[in-house]
């Protein structure tokens, strides 16, 4: 395969997921008008898609730029393997929507610790799809018409996944106990250093969020998390072969888990940059929860990989 220029590849990119996010939005945004103020508050404060501004699309064109960088290292298993389609999207919706660490329309996190309704999320997760499906069918599209040597491409496609039950399972056991425990232990940690309890009271993002007290509010959390562990272990799967055996393979594994589950949030860049009020304020809100999200992930991705390689160093 003809190795793919890094600028060309991230401007195509980049710029095609702007389009196509502008296409679908003033539908998604037509048929949230049509439903009753009362059944789209949801929608209105968190705000999945916007109307074209200056902020919007410069949030998507980070948004997509975002994806592109996480998913060079992977670009020729995608050009190469017969599921790379299935697998960019799965990553670009269920791992960045349904997975993502945000408690958002359309997301695990938004069921546990919300009162969004059912509606509103599975409105957003059918948009999205269509976005990403879109997105993905095109883009492919444009590496096949870009690239000179696209029927060696088609040859090497032959390419499968290893899908060995027993390992699968396995490796999905380690990545739950790894992901529960990083959670909950860094989670507590940061809810008591980083004013948690102060921006539940105070930011409208929270409005809508569960009495974290309520036994109802800790089952949710506790099982969501069993859930939603297992969901990302089976999504990321793919990637493994692709990070286990080299030797900063952790990094690869944080670049996937943080920049899938935060950059690619419909909701993380846009409001990064959507800045109101002094400079403190920023900083302030900075805080809650952007340093949490990157340590349980990094610690995430040390412990699962050096563990999963000291296993894959034994079985060999």
């Amino acid at each position: 395969m003809k190795k793919v220029n890094i600028l060309s590849y991230l401007s195509v990119f980049s710029l095609l997921f702007v389009i196509v996010y502008f296409v679908i939005s003033p539908i998604f945004l037509l048929i949230q008008g049509l439903l009753p103020e009362s059944h789209t508050v949801a929608l209105r404060l968190y705000e999945s898609f916007r109307e074209v501004s200056s902020v919007s699309i410069i949030g998507q064109f980070l948004r997509g730029l975002a994806f592109a960088l996480i998913f060079y290292p992977f670009l020729e298993f995608f050009l190469k393997n017969r599921r790379g389609k299935l697998i960019m999207f799965l990553s670009m919706w269920a791992v960045a929507l349904i997975g993502s660490v945000e408690p958002q329309p359309g997301s695990f996190e938004g069921i546990i610790y919300t009162f969004i309704t059912f509606w509103e999320h599975l409105l957003v997760i059918l948009a999205v799809a269509i976005q990403m499906g879109v997105f993905v069918l095109l883009f492919f599209k444009l590496m096949e018409y870009f690239n000179k040597e696209k029927k060696q491409v088609k040859k090497e496609k032959e390419e499968v996944l290893e899908l060995d039950s027993k390992k699968i399972k396995k490796y999905s056991m380690r990545f739950l106990v790894v992901h529960f425990l990083t959670y909950m232990i860094v989670g507590s940690i940061f809810y008591e250093i980083s004013g948690y309890g102060e921006a539940l009271e105070t930011m409208e993002i929270f409005k809508l969020w569960r009495p974290q007290e309520e036994i109802v509010s800790v089952l949710l959390v506790f099982f969501g998390q069993i859930f939603r562990g297992l969901f990302l272990a089976l999504l990321l799967y793919p990637f493994y072969h692709l990070y286990i055996n080299k030797k900063n393979g952790w990094l690869l594994l944080f670049l996937l888990m943080f920049g899938l589950t935060a950059l690619g949030s419909p909701l993380f860049l846009t409001e990064f940059i959507l800045f109101e009020g002094t400079l403190i304020d920023f900083f302030k809100e900075l805080v809650i929860g952007i340093p949490e999200i990157f340590s349980q992930m990094l610690v995430f991705s040390l412990i699962f990989f050096f563990w999963q390689k000291r296993v894959e160093l034994k079985s060999n």
